[in-house]
């Protein structure tokens, strides 16, 4: 067992169970399959007996898990949230998977399979420490709730959050998927790792842009044709971004980070340590990189394209699907008023769904200094460092429960894991860190009340 609490392989034996249910969301709700869901709960039961005999377990909407673990209060400290999601996304092609994608093989010391990384390590993770605890006869001075929603992949995580927003509940803090310790290499930091606190996320929106005309044969086309005036749109929308802004987060953030990256690349790192002063100059830098992009505006693009069923129909009506993360301080309202503007007048433009970009969280405080004290313990010397998520997690629904609603995973990801992409894993080693992670959170969380 060497340095870890719980047997590494044991660990991973579970999460390879839990690989083996296939839980895939749909935005169709009626197209989910729960008995898929279902069967996982059992297993759950059956391999986490202590868990569900001492913490209290309710059900919430189709296949929602909200575990409550009373504590003795005696710590003063507010309750604490620990999030994952038990949905996955499909597997797409099989003939891209090295082992099948509900196998749960465990190889090359990695558990591989969909959901191994994304997100039912974390899940694992938080109810293999809990059973650990419970063996050990601890009882925590504070109280402490697991929520595991079921349609995080399909944006449609509220039923949980919606369970606990009726208890009235105020929470010390909320820990979600994302963040977490990453190598610092990226950022010119070589001896380091980077221990990533996620305190916001961009929104999430899809329009429609439609347009419609007369159709036909395609050999009378006429002019003004429906395809024509929704391509007009599409490159309206590449040729006019939206504007460029340095929310605080990404300020705060390269503070951190600028003067590491100053040793590869100097210009950018002296322009990143003013970014408000040097937006304009920053701006071919963007075009370079996506990631650095998306940081600093609402992205827009498009993502779906349909018009007619057939080559030689003109179509009736084309429509594009246009995705935007919208950036704190822009709307859904006004990212909509950005398209109407420069969209041909003719092409419609609709809300499908969508919401704001969170708030953002307190940063400074005890909770952040413990997760960046056991970060450091367990994988050494770390770096802290606030961060805005790109993308979108059931937290973004929580955010009325408590002050510091965290993206911080535990796992201690040194290479890509390939979420959502075939031949997804998770390290042996890697779950085994995250639950010696929980374990220390857990019994030390009521310090920070102190």
């Amino acid at each position: 067992m060497g340095k870890h609490t719980i047997d590494p392989q044991i660990s991973a034996e579970h999460l390879a169970g839990a690989v083996r249910f296939a839980t895939v969301s749909n935005a169709d709700n009626s197209l989910t399959d729960y008995t898929k869901f279902d069967a996982f709960h059992e297993y759950l039961k059956e391999t986490y007996p202590l868990v569900h005999k001492h913490l209290t377990l309710e059900h919430t909407g189709q296949a929602g898990l909200l575990y409550h673990w009373k504590g003795t209060g005696k710590s003063g400290a507010a309750p604490l949230l620990l999030m994952a999601h038990q949905d996955v996304v499909p597997e797409g092609d099989l003939e891209k998977w090295t082992y099948p994608p509900y196998s749960g093989t465990i190889a090359d010391g990695k558990i591989w399979g969909r959901g191994s990384s994304d997100c039912k390590s974390n899940l694992i993770g938080q109810l293999e420490a809990v059973e650990a605890l419970l063996e050990k006869g601890y009882e925590p001075d504070y109280d402490l709730y697991l929520s595991y929603g079921y349609m995080e992949e399909v944006a449609g995580g509220k039923i949980p959050a919606e369970t606990l927003r009726g208890t009235g509940i105020r929470f010390g803090a909320v820990l979600d998927e994302g963040g977490g310790v990453r190598p610092g290499s990226d950022y010119g930091i070589d001896d380091k790792g980077l221990c990533t606190i996620g305190l916001c996320e961009k929104g999430y929106v899809d329009f429609e842009l439609s347009y419609t005309a007369k159709g036909g044969h395609s050999s009378r086309p006429g002019e003004n044709f429906a395809t024509t005036m929704i391509a007009k749109a599409l490159i309206a929308i590449q040729e006019n971004p939206m504007p460029y802004r340095v929310t605080d987060t990404i300020r705060r953030r390269f503070e951190v980070l600028a003067p590491y990256m100053a040793k590869e690349n100097p210009e950018l790192a002296k322009l990143l340590e003013k970014p408000d002063e040097n937006l304009e100059k920053l701006v071919p830098y963007f075009k370079k990189d996506s990631a650095l992009d998306a940081m600093f505006h609402t992205t827009v693009v498009p993502t779906m394209l349909s018009g007619s069923a057939q080559a030689n129909i003109l179509p009736a009506k084309v429509t594009a699907v246009v995705n935007s993360r919208i950036l704190t301080g822009d709307t859904v309202e006004s990212v909509k008023k950005h398209l109407e503007d420069i969209v041909p007048d003719e092409v419609e433009v609709r809300v499908l769904k969508g919401s704001n970009a969170s708030p953002t969280s307190l940063y400074d405080g005890a909770i952040k200094d413990l997760l960046v004290e056991i970060s450091g313990k367990i994988y050494g010397d770390v770096i802290p460092c606030p961060e805005m998520m790109l993308g979108g997690t059931d937290a973004r629904f929580v955010y009325d429960l408590s002050d510091r609603v965290y993206r911080f995973s535990m796992i201690y990801a040194r290479e890509d894991h390939h979420v959502h992409a075939a031949n997804e894993f998770t390290g042996v080693e890697e779950l085994a860190d995250s639950i010696d992670f929980y374990m220390e959170l857990l019994t030390r969380y009521g310090e920070t009340a102190k």
